[in-house]
């Protein structure tokens, strides 16, 4: 091979790479920083149009290519053919926090660090518990406008991709949900719906006006060692304040969103093995319900998957709210599956009956691939060889059509 088919075979090589990078890397300039981001486009053959953007929000300390490495978020994106942006929080900006945690570094053992930091109301505020006297109060990034920032990126993917303004949703973990939350509570109208894994709402976040209404999907932990359930932390003789109580943020919301009477469940989805239980608490209303899962047992940066034997999975869970809120035709598939199922039982472990003696049932799984098709003469069929998970189940009897979400135990 001489060296200029060499050349070419290389320039055609990389520029392969450079073309099919997914996620890419870009940047933007907001608030005076260069700001940078990930865009993941959805890997979906079936399916041509994007539906709409999640925007992931990391944890502190943490980068934006957490959501690929170590939560599989884009398996949503490629099932629900949505763009994912993963941005990036920017180091601390202010110096008297800098050298307040400096000081205290020297004498910790547990080193913290101020490498990834949003600027989402989060206020740290240190007393002694018995009398009662402040030793720290400081609000993390209070300088920076990460709210400004994510309007600005997804300005961008809006324009980038040619996509309509409708179905962008927010997802963040940890210091990552607080800023879900502030973002929730300036731009909201933005938004179709929030997503916080193990996150809350600080005690300096701002808007808090009850003039934005969002459907919310909140996992919270009561042994949460990082960000503690009631809100804050006692390590005597100092009481740590970090969060709003996780009662209070879901108060917030359902006085927000005119929320229905709760309706509460234990999530047995999938065969517990690790004595973790969760209850889901839905605070029911036509378009901005507040969901939340209440774990117990599980530590702070636990994220739940079927294959390690908790009782759900946290991407089908993300996927079930996404599906529920987000516009266009799956408004017609949700309309559907809200009309009266020809079937029972659901949740189903082996037989399910029909309300027909005669027709057609097809099972779907949470892609929309389609793994069973049967006609049935007797009014049933088994189940039985699924596996324990969520799936589609299809009925059609004569020009009856019913579709709905069939949980397998």
């Amino acid at each position: 091979m001489n060296k200029k088919i060499l050349l070419i075979f290389i320039t055609g090589f990389f520029s392969s790479v450079i073309i099919w990078a997914n996620p890419v890397r870009k940047t933007i300039q907001s608030g005076g920083f260069e700001r940078e981001y990930l865009v993941y486009t959805p890997q979906n053959q079936q399916q041509e149009k994007i539906r709409g953007i999640i925007v992931c929000l990391h944890g502190f300390t943490r980068t934006m290519n957490d959501f690929f490495e170590q939560y599989n978020v884009s398996s949503v994106a490629d099932s629900l053919n949505m763009i994912m942006v993963s941005p990036q929080a920017l180091p601390e900006q202010d110096e008297n926090v800098k050298n307040i945690v400096g000081t205290l570094n020297l004498f910790s053992s547990e080193q913290i660090s101020l490498n990834s930091v949003w600027g989402c109301g989060l206020r740290v505020r240190a007393s002694f518990s018995l009398l009662g006297i402040t030793i720290l109060e400081e609000e993390l990034n209070k300088g920076v406008d990460d709210v400004g920032f994510i309007n600005k990126l997804i300005d961008n993917v809006l324009d980038d991709y040619s996509l309509p303004s409708e179905n962008v949703f927010i997802l963040g973990t940890s210091m990552g949900g607080y800023m879900s939350y502030q973002y929730a509570l300036r731009s909201g109208e933005r938004l179709s719906g929030l997503i916080s894994i193990a996150g809350s709402m600080g005690l300096s976040i701002k808007g808090m006006d009850y003039s934005k209404k969002i459907p919310v999907c909140d996992f919270h932990s009561t042994t949460d060692e990082v960000v503690p359930y009631i809100g804050y932390m006692t390590q005597a003789p100092i009481n740590v304040y970090l969060a709003m109580s996780k009662q209070s943020v879901i108060n917030y919301w359902t006085q927000t969103n005119k929320t229905g009477t709760p309706v509460s469940e234990k999530v047995d989805y999938y065969p517990s093995t690790n004595g973790i239980t969760v209850d889901k608490i839905t605070y029911p209303e036509s378009e901005n319900e507040m969901i939340h899962y209440k774990m117990n047992g599980s530590s702070h940066s636990y994220f739940f998957k079927k294959e390690n034997g908790d009782c759900m999975d946290y991407v089908e869970e993300i996927m079930k709210f996404i599906r529920s809120h987000v516009s266009d035709d799956f408004n017609q598939v949700r309309d559907i599956m809200a009309r009266k199922a020809i079937f029972y039982p659901n949740p189903v472990r082996d037989i399910i009956y029909f309300e027909t003696m005669s027709g057609i049932v097809s099972i779907y799984d949470m892609t929309g691939k389609m793994i069973f098709s049967q006609q049935f003469s007797s009014g049933q069929t088994d189940l039985s060889f699924l596996k324990a998970g969520f799936y589609i189940i299809k009925v059609q009897s004569g020009n009856t059509v019913r579709v709905n979400q069939l949980i397998k135990k």
